[in-house]
C-alpha cells in the first residue's frame, strides 16, 4: 500500500495545487476567528508545546481545531486531538477517515502547519484544505503549499517555530 500511496497521493496533491481557486488570501490575524493546526506527534514535549499554543489562541477568542499525524510506533499521548495516519487513506490514496474529511472541510481563516519535514499525507491535507490562509515553516520546493512560510534555524525547536509564526502572523 505504501508504494501506491507514494505514487497516488503526491499526484493528487499536485492536482489539487494546480486547481488553486479556493479563495486563498492574506488574512489579518486579529480578524481571524478560526484556526486549524496540523502537527506530527513525535514526542510528549512537542505535544505539550502544541497544547500551550492552542490554549493561547483560544484565550484570544479563536476557535481552534487540531489534527495530529501519528507515525507508526509512536504512542498517542492523549486523546485530546483527532489524529490520523497512513491507514486513513485507502489503497488508491483516497481519504476514508471521517474526522480528517471533516477537518479538511472546515473553512479555517488560518491553517498552521507545525511540521518541518512534511510527509505525503500532510502535504495532501495542506493542499486539500478549504482554509483561506496557510502558514508553515519554510520548506524548499514546497512554496505552493503555503501563503506564508517562516524560516527558522535548523536547530530550533517547535516552540521557536510557533513563536515566529505567532510573531509574523500578528504583523499581518
Amino acid at each position: 500500500m505504501t508504494l501506491l500511496h507514494n505514487t497516488l497521493i503526491p499526484y493528487r496533491t499536485k492536482n489539487l495545487l494546480s486547481k488553486e481557486s479556493k479563495g486563498r488570501r492574506s488574512m489579518n490575524y486579529r480578524e481571524a476567528r478560526t484556526a486549524g493546526i496540523i502537527f506530527v506527534m513525535n514526542n510528549l514535549d512537542d505535544f505539550e508545546t502544541v497544547r500551550k499554543f492552542e490554549a493561547k489562541l483560544k484565550k484570544e477568542g479563536k476557535e481552534v481545531h487540531v489534527l495530529s499525524y501519528l507515525p507508526a510506533n509512536v504512542e498517542n499521548f492523549d486523546f485530546h486531538y483527532d489524529f490520523f495516519n497512513r491507514k486513513d487513506f485507502n489503497f488508491a490514496g483516497s481519504l476514508i477517515s471521517g474526522n480528517v474529511i471533516s477537518f479538511l472541510q472546515k473553512k479555517f481563516d488560518l491553517l498552521i502547519c507545525l511540521e518541518r519535514s512534511l510527509n505525503i499525507y500532510i502535504e495532501y491535507l495542506m493542499a486539500a484544505s478549504a482554509a483561506r490562509f496557510r502558514i508553515g515553516p519554510y520548506i524548499s520546493q514546497r512554496e505552493n503549499l503555503f501563503e506564508l512560510m517562516i524560516r527558522t534555524p535548523e536547530e530550533s525547536d517547535l516552540s521557536e517555530l510557533i513563536n515566529q509564526i505567532y510573531h509574523y502572523t500578528n504583523e499581518l
